[in-house]
């Protein structure tokens, strides 16, 4: 109220204040007066968030940076951003999936949590804090508090018996780096936003109970808005995520529940199955169904004339070539391949339909090279007047950085 202009930065499909605990704020409304019907209609608002989005124009933050591999962010990016998000397509295949989705073939549902489950989170945290080659920073996720609690006693014990175990537990608990707080931590679902690790670890929990049946009991997935919360849950990792699941995803019976929640939470799950197994048509297939407009890109899709051009003279230059390399709205027409190692070594962008618009041409010229250097890519674009006029020149260049 006391500026001459204001900035409101969020993101409404991430998690909105909880109702629990605080009142409803009356207002004794006069039908005759409109400022009064206006300030009753703000009062229906549940976040200063959601006012600005209904009174102020509002601007798209599209660059992600946060995951190394775009397996991690893809599925928020198309469930909850409509494939609108620019993600740098990975510049090489990591060692393992960027996702792993772990069976639990034991697990149990009781007093809402999977004592099996727990047992293995501990095991895997062990495991990571002893053979993690960089000093990746770990964080665990569960979907509830009871399995949070029953993690962190399994942990306690564990460091009872374990004298080095929980020496390391300490000090990553610890852990800072510049000020930050980095250290290892087991949260459930409502409380990581704005957290951040390099390794990620769920602990869903859900299994059969003791009569064989699967109980929908998804607490606040299941409330409206509780597919917020997984969108908040499934995009904190930088680098890898574990599954660790006592159920296969078909196992999990959503069709007839009214809220988004546990709906797009079975998609995750096997969205995260397919990545796990390698299955790219499963993966892929899940993402087209958001958005059919934005769908994956395929390597044989069409290319534009100029890019088919240039992708054949490279071939006969004895290059290794991929089309249509990325996903959402920039993609590199044509990505070169190393042959030694299978590692993308140069993007190169071609005249395209979303070069006509000039007004994208900033964001085109120098948002979008400054964020795919940041993301480790070399790049090069080529110009319709540079190839048409003086391919040798162009091909020239192109060898130039590749050697």
């Amino acid at each position: 109220a006391r500026a001459k202009k204001v900035v409101i930065s969020g993101d409404h499909k991430q998690l909105r204040p909880s109702s629990l605990g605080f009142g409803r704020t009356t207002y004794e409304e006069n039908d005759d007066d409109e400022d009064d019907l206006q300030t009753n209609a703000a009062l229906e608002e549940e976040s200063l968030l959601d006012l600005a989005r209904f009174k102020y124009p509002q601007v798209l933050l599209n660059y992600h940076y946060r995951a190394k591999y775009s397996e991690l962010i893809n599925f928020s990016n198309y469930a909850f951003y409509k494939g609108k998000l620019n993600v740098a397509p990975n510049i090489e295949n990591p060692p393992t999936p960027p996702i792993e989705f772990i069976k639990i073939n034991n697990g149990l549902w009781q007093n809402r949590a999977n004592k099996q489950e727990a047992k293995k989170v501990v095991e895997m945290v062990k495991n990571l804090l002893n053979t993690r080659q960089k000093n990746e920073t770990l964080g665990v996720i569960t979907f509830n508090s009871a399995q949070r609690d029953l993690i962190l006693d399994y942990l306690d014990d564990e460091s009872a018996k374990d004298a080095d175990f929980a020496a390391k537990l300490l000090k990553e608990t610890n852990r800072r780096e510049n000020g930050e707080d980095i250290g290892f931590f087991v949260k459930n679902i409502e409380n990581v936003q704005g957290d951040e690790r390099d390794i990620i670890i769920f602990s869903l929990s859900y299994a059969k109970n003791d009569q064989g049946k699967v109980v929908r009991n998804f607490g606040w997935l299941n409330q409206v808005g509780g597919e917020n919360r997984l969108n908040v849950a499934i995009s904190r990792a930088k680098q890898k995520i574990y599954i660790i699941s006592s159920l296969e995803p078909n196992e999990l019976v959503t069709a007839d529940l009214k809220n988004e929640g546990p709906k797009l939470f079975r998609k995750y799950l096997e969205y995260a199955q397919g990545i796990s197994e390698g299955n790219k048509k499963l993966s892929g297939s899940i993402l087209s169904s958001f958005v059919a407009e934005t769908k994956p890109v395929e390597e044989d899709d069409e290319i534009n004339p100029l890019a088919k051009d240039l992708e054949q003279h490279l071939k006969e230059l004895g290059y290794k070539t991929v089309c249509n390399v990325g996903m959402g709205n920039y993609r590199f027409d044509i990505a070169i391949v190393s042959e030694e190692n299978g590692k993308y070594v140069l993007g190169i962008e071609c005249d395209g339909g979303i070069y006509t618009d000039g007004s994208l041409s900033r964001e085109r010229d120098i948002s979008s090279a400054a964020y795919y250097k940041a993301r480790g890519w070399k790049t090069y674009r080529v110009w319709p007047n540079e190839w048409w006029h003086n391919k040798e020149k162009v091909l020239s260049e192109i060898q130039e950085i590749i050697n």
